[in-house]
């Protein structure tokens, strides 16, 4: 049984226009749906959880204090054993540094080892450089002097005068202030003497120029036995592992407080975080913690930008983000980039809009545990950088 013919003819109609809107639609359809494929980020994101994996190789790190014959904490040092297993870094942390960051709560490391001891001091020093120790060892006067020994004698440039402890009744030695050659026994109270009896600032020199004349005395190192493809087993072996290759050593920068900051006068100085996360960052990224909310950064830089990196690690501390290592032996480019694996990543990369203005991703070509963004600095933006 037919149409009718009217309906007939309608329908006919009806089908030709929608053939003529398909025909000039498709070419429209096709581009929307191609360009929505292209601006899709899954398979990028399925793609980044394919990226081969690169580990942090271990650099194990200990915190060696000293104390005087009163038990004073007369100095606290960070060794950090390279990568290579041999040899390493020391890095000398002002005993006075202040651990309360508040002006009605200021305490010193000093403060915290007298109060808590070992544990305290540990967690303190941890929670100061954002760096995990694996190991604590307190040693005194005569332990110090036999970790020494073997490298004596030691050239040492004094920044101020040590006064050093001698038997009762007799008159105090004097090391004085300028460069000396010393026998360990004598090298040993540039640590030892002089703790809690006057200004901790003015005895932060002659830590570090102790460590600058063990460090000229280790040379190329002594070489050992000892395995070091595996974590040291207890603070001989790191210490032994520490001197068998070459070694660095520096120190860490300072802020005095003014009177408001510190009202009730104690002896603290403010240690420069940014700093201490660049130099750690550097030597140490396998031990370094991210304690803030937002994301994990590797910085990369090319050299000659020390300063500038480190305003720059001042920055994303500030807006709650983490560093966990920094390298400034990077090749030169004019462009600064975000490498980030996947989009959630990218969305909690914006919080750094505020320092970068408008950030440029690139994809990376691997991913770094521990990482959530590695931002590659640019000389472009590193030149307008105000030091």
């Amino acid at each position: 049984m037919s149409a009718i013919p009217g309906r007939r003819r309608k329908r006919t109609v009806g089908m030709f226009v929608t053939t003529v809107l398909m025909v000039v639609l498709a070419p429209l359809l096709f581009w929307v749906g191609f360009t929505a494929v292209l601006d899709s980020t899954g398979g990028k994101d399925a793609l980044a959880d394919n990226l081969p994996e690169k580990t942090f190789p271990a650099t194990p790190t200990a915190l060696y204090l000293t104390v005087d014959g009163n038990g004073v904490l007369s100095s606290a040092t960070v060794f950090v054993l390279s990568s290579k297993g041999v040899g390493g870094s020391i890095v000398s942390v002002p005993v006075n540094a202040d651990v309360g960051f508040a002006d009605d709560a200021r305490q010193s490391l000093q403060q915290v080892y007298a109060a808590g001891g070992v544990d305290a001091m540990t967690f303190a020093v941890e929670s100061l450089l954002l760096l995990t120790i694996n190991d604590t060892t307190v040693v005194d006067a005569a332990q110090l002097t036999a970790f020494l020994t073997p490298f004596e004698p030691f050239t040492i440039t004094l920044t101020s005068d040590v006064v050093t402890e001698t038997d009762e009744g007799d008159d105090p030695d004097v090391l004085r202030t300028g460069t000396v050659v010393l026998p360990a026994k004598d090298a040993a109270k540039v640590l030892i003497s002089g703790a809690g009896l006057g200004a901790e600032s003015s005895r932060k020199g002659n830590h570090e120029a102790l460590w600058a004349g063990f460090v000229s005395a280790v040379g190329g190192g002594r070489g050992t036995t000892l395995p070091t493809a595996v974590p040291p087993a207890n603070i001989e072996e790191f210490t032994a592992r520490l001197v068998a290759g070459p070694v660095a050593s520096r120190g860490l920068s300072t802020l005095a407080l003014t009177e408001e900051q510190n009202p009730t006068g104690i002896d603290v100085v403010q240690l420069d975080q940014s700093e201490a996360v660049f130099v750690f960052g550097s030597v140490a990224p396998g031990s370094m913690s991210g304690p803030k909310l937002g994301p994990n950064f590797r910085v990369e830089a090319p050299p000659g930008y020390d300063l500038q990196v480190k305003l720059t690690i001042d920055k994303i501390l500030f807006i709650g983000a983490n560093v966990l290592s920094v390298d400034t032996s990077a090749t030169p480019r004019a462009d600064t980039v975000f490498l980030v694996p996947n989009e959630a990543d990218r969305i909690r990369a914006q919080v750094a809009d505020e320092i970068f203005g408008t950030i440029v991703f690139e994809d990376p070509v691997e991913r770094i545990d521990g990482i959530d963004v590695t931002l590659v600095l640019g000389t472009d933006y590193l030149s307008t950088v105000e030091i």
